[in-house]
């Protein structure tokens, strides 16, 4: 190789590296609760679990736009009498499983010897893969059963009807961030409902996770 394309190597690859300072990368993990928001029906919630990556482009006016996918879980309780007119008394969604798209705009402040708050605001599309649960309630002949669903399939029963695949709304965040660990608080405001009949359910989520910054 000769000293001509080894000095333009180099120089390229320090474009490149400098270039990338702005690119943060990581993982996450967490812990999450959601409950199903509903005018009409009695609700509970369920806790549940978040894992996933995250990238961060960081500008020189400290704003940060963030991104990324996980696998969240959420599920939730919902309870009524004769739910949807089909004798139905209890909707137990044990887990409902997403994939979890956020963006997301934050600003960074340094607070002390490294430590910084970051506040963010954005959108998060939820985008289901996976649930189950339970179906409580009496039969034509009056007799009360529980018996298994899938979340997203009627497979099982008739008298079941599906959730909607699709949840979308507003994301808000609040990290506390250490060198390259970051603490972070999020809740998801579900606007979409996603059952059109069992009370019109809207997902809210709070999580607590830790990310690390590669």
């Amino acid at each position: 190789m000769s000293m001509k394309n080894l000095v333009f190597i180099t120089m390229l690859f320090c474009c490149i590296s400098a270039h990338c300072q702005n690119w943060n990368y990581g993982i996450e993990v967490g812990y999450t609760n959601n409950k199903f928001r509903t005018k009409s029906l009695n609700s509970k919630a369920q806790s549940g679990f978040k894992i996933g990556g995250i990238i961060d482009y960081n500008f020189k006016s400290n704003i940060l736009i963030e991104t990324g996918i996980a696998y969240e879980r959420k599920g939730g309780i919902l309870e009524g009498n004769n739910i949807a007119s089909q004798k139905i008394s209890k909707i137990e969604a044990s887990h409902i499983d997403y994939l979890n798209i956020p963006v997301s705009v934050g600003y960074k402040m340094n607070i002390k010897n490294k430590i910084l708050l970051i506040p963010q605001i954005g959108w998060f599309l939820n985008i289901g893969v996976q649930g189950s649960g339970l179906l409580s309630g009496v039969d034509n002949y009056n007799q009360p059963y529980t018996m298994g669903i899938d979340i997203f399939s009627t497979s099982n029963t008739n008298q079941y009807r599906p959730f909607s695949r699709i949840d979308t709304g507003p994301i808000f965040c609040l990290n506390l961030q250490y060198k390259k660990v970051r603490l972070k608080c999020s809740y998801e405001l579900g606007i979409k409902p996603i059952h059109s009949i069992y009370g019109s359910p809207q997902n809210r989520t709070v999580g607590a996770s830790i990310a690390y910054i590669l």
